[in-house]
């Protein structure tokens, strides 16, 4: 299967798609990341695609599609909005809005992946970020999730040190 980008969308997230997401939320190779401390992060995965139009307005969240199947999910996040995570974090204070962005991706259906998905999902999501005003990209994957991480370098970020990498855009 030889996926080309133009096959790959990224629509709105929706209310009918938290049980696709729950569902691949409790996959083992997605839970492993995207839930490292157990439960507690499943339940806040849940709590924010919930309530992505209220608290969390500041995310923006998509389902991806390939050829019209729902195949996995990315967001982007506005740091200005994370007054305490992104310092501690990241080392960095966010003065103004639309600047930086951090992002998250998934792919979901297993016969999708190594298919490069998540390299064509970080570029879609940039060019979103771009047309936002966006300056600089930021990515927290867990230094064992090589994959990811390769995904990243390559799509041009830098590793500032563990789980912090980033891109000027």
């Amino acid at each position: 299967m030889d996926i080309k980008e133009e096959q790959i969308i990224l629509r709105p997230f929706l209310d009918e798609d938290i049980s696709t997401f729950t569902k691949w939320l409790d996959k083992g190779y997605i839970y492993k990341w995207f839930c490292p401390d157990g439960e507690e992060y499943r339940e806040a995965w849940l709590d924010e695609v919930t309530n992505r139009n209220d608290k969390y307005h500041f995310m923006t969240h998509f389902i991806v599609s390939c050829n019209g199947k729902d195949i996995g999910f990315c967001l982007y996040m506005d740091c200005y909005f994370e007054k305490e995570y992104i310092p501690e974090h990241y080392g960095m204070t966010i003065d103004k809005k639309g600047t930086v962005y951090e992002i998250g991706y998934l792919v979901g259906e297993e016969e999708y992946l190594g298919k490069g998905i998540g390299t064509i999902i970080v570029k879609k999501l940039e060019e979103k970020i771009i047309e936002s005003g966006g300056k600089v990209i930021l990515a927290d994957p867990d230094e064992e999730n090589i994959i990811s991480i390769k995904t990243l370098l390559r799509n041009g970020f830098i590793k500032i040190k563990d789980e912090d990498y980033r891109k000027q855009i």
